[in-house]
């Protein structure tokens, strides 16, 4: 894996690594002059919705420990000066969250980014936020709420309730099937589509409940055209998904990051692609 530093608004490739962060045995922390500026920029060197949405308990936690701090989030013109692209994940992450100070087009000297992050070899399912947060200086005790959290504004609010109960009457699931089902290194594979396929059906079946469902193709082209009533929410505005996502019974999906992001409000299940999970384990998922 290549390491980068990110200094003054400029991306470097340092160095190619087997491990990115530094060993529990002999770890290196943020450095206490940095801390001492009270100014903290988040930032993350892959941009899916899961990879941003994972972080999204950073703010609040930065704030608790250091409460004098200003903390900040990349904004989509940075992230595409530095990395190239547009990438939206980070302010569909981080809107109307009450702990972060803006979004910034500029940052000035070093960027303790998602690769400066102390990892246990000893214990390798470990949250990224959580080895992020030790490199900077948390304790066990301090970092321990550290699930994904969302924070809606009044008009997502209001459609999604719409949506809701426009569709149902009581309890209901979502489901997500992305375009990793039923694959390994994006090629499709027999085994994993087999293993996808069982998993998920059996928690549908264990849960006659409507569903709201992402895919590309219709339910009824998947292995789960049985569920009695669904309603595809894919061209709903991702953040009215994840309001959608927070208040169902059950959250179920093969390997995918969108729903991390909702862990702390609704059970969720994955169908795993391959174990260990290390840095993308997330507290309260459960892996199926």
């Amino acid at each position: 894996m290549t390491f980068f530093r990110i200094y003054n608004n400029e991306l470097y490739q340092v160095s190619d690594k087997d491990d990115i962060g530094f060993s529990s045995h002999d770890a290196s922390y943020i450095p206490d002059d940095y801390l001492e500026q009270q100014e903290f920029v988040i930032m993350r060197t892959a941009h899916g919705i899961g990879d941003w949405g994972i972080l999204s308990a950073m703010p609040r936690l930065l704030k608790l420990k250091y409460p004098n701090c200003k903390v900040y989030i990349p904004s989509e013109y940075l992230l595409a000066k530095l990395f190239g692209n547009s990438h939206k994940n980070a302010y569909i992450t981080f809107n109307n969250n009450p702990y972060i100070d803006g979004f910034v087009n500029e940052v000035k000297g070093e960027v303790f980014h998602d690769q400066y992050r102390i990892f246990d070899n000893d214990n390798t399912d470990v949250p990224l936020v959580e080895q992020m947060l030790k490199f900077w200086q948390f304790s066990e005790e301090e970092y321990s709420d550290s699930q994904p959290e969302l924070y809606w504004t009044s008009e997502e609010i209001a459609l999604g309730d719409y949506i809701i109960n426009k569709h149902c009457d009581g309890e209901f699931g979502c489901l997500l099937v992305s375009n990793r089902f039923g694959t390994q290194r994006g090629k499709y594979d027999e085994v994993s589509y087999k293993r996808d396929s069982k998993n998920m059906t059996k928690i549908l079946k264990e849960n006659d409940i409507p569903y709201f469902y992402w895919s590309h193709i219709p339910i009824k082209d998947t292995p789960f055209n049985f569920i009695k009533k669904a309603l595809n929410i894919r061209h709903i505005s991702m953040r009215v998904q994840l309001y959608i996502k927070s208040k169902a019974k059950l959250n179920l999906s093969n390997q995918c990051g969108s729903n991390h992001m909702v862990v702390r409000y609704s059970d969720c299940y994955e169908s795993q692609r391959q174990f260990p999970i290390k840095h993308n384990f997330i507290k309260g998922e459960t892996y199926l």
